[in-house]
């Protein structure tokens, strides 16, 4: 579906243009065409390019933008990788097993500090918030690593996946209403927007990793997540349905969110998104 946005197809050639124009050393460039040309769902910036076209902006002024979000969360890959002794991901192997693990812990340095170089262009709020939601990635990850190790409960969990994962979408859809407009209403709301639908996507990926369920991922080490602490108290069964009941509770709050803008074209496709990356992801993969 979202393969054919026109937002999906600009952002996939802007991101090539940069691949092949930045100017690095050769085995950050070899590293850096490995993982970009990987593929990837790139929703990070469709909601980026989407939210900040509804608020008013072009891709022109957003790409840069868009640009940074994906190279962050690409960072956040790289080194998760490497913490979970992943094996595979995208059906290929990993960066730090294709070259090795000093290439890999660099490179993921190197992400960070371009994406950061990508706001300048924007002001000191746009890099005080990516910086931010950085460092809540990894204080998320952190709580992930230790999840198996130590004591986690239910909140623990909610914790870690909103520092993990929520927080991002949350500042792609937000900031790029705050980089285009200056209606702080819209950019609150795209912020819930983008939380609710991050929340609602964890507990998918989650929750298909514990159903043994995806195909194009696998790592050694293994995370306590939702479905684990609620099997404990309920059974299997009943941790299932209420994990599904949470992905649909943070879905609809992320579709709702959007009721303050007019209906358009840009609206109906953030809300395709969220189907997108909750029912037709689940759909997908329980059924194949």
């Amino acid at each position: 579906m979202i393969e054919s946005w026109e937002e999906y197809l600009l952002f996939e050639r802007e991101l090539r243009k940069f691949v092949e124009k930045v100017e690095t050393n050769r085995k950050i460039k070899k590293a850096l065409e490995y993982v970009i040309y990987a593929g990837g769902k790139r929703i990070r910036p469709l909601i980026t390019l989407i939210s900040g076209k509804m608020c008013g902006g072009d891709y022109e002024s957003l790409k840069n933008l868009a640009i940074a979000i994906e190279l962050i969360h690409t960072a956040s890959l790289v080194h998760d990788d490497i913490i979970d002794r992943a094996t595979s991901r995208r059906n290929r192997r990993p960066l730090h097993v294709e070259y090795d693990t000093a290439l890999a812990l660099v490179f993921g340095d190197w992400l960070i500090s371009k994406s950061v170089e990508l706001t300048s262009y924007y002001g000191e709020e746009v890099i005080r918030e990516l910086a931010r939601a950085g460092a809540m990635m990894s204080e998320g990850e952190i709580m992930d690593y230790y999840s198996s190790r130590e004591d986690f409960t239910e909140r623990d969990y909610f914790e870690c996946i909103e520092k993990k994962t929520a927080l991002l979408f949350a500042y792609s859809a937000s900031m790029a209403c705050k980089v285009t407009s200056k209606d702080d209403k819209a950019a609150e709301r795209l912020y819930e927007y983008g939380y609710n639908l991050g929340m609602a996507y964890q507990l998918v990926d989650d929750l298909l990793e514990y159903l043994r369920a995806l195909k194009d991922k696998n790592s050694e080490l293994e995370s306590m997540t939702l479905p684990h602490i609620y099997e404990m108290e309920f059974g299997k069964e009943i941790a299932v349905e209420r994990v599904l009941s949470k992905i649909r509770e943070y879905s609809k709050k992320s579709i709702s969110s959007l009721e303050y803008f007019p209906k358009s074209v840009e609206r109906e496709k953030l809300e395709k998104i969220v189907q997108y990356m909750t029912e037709e992801i689940l759909t997908k993969n329980l059924l194949s």
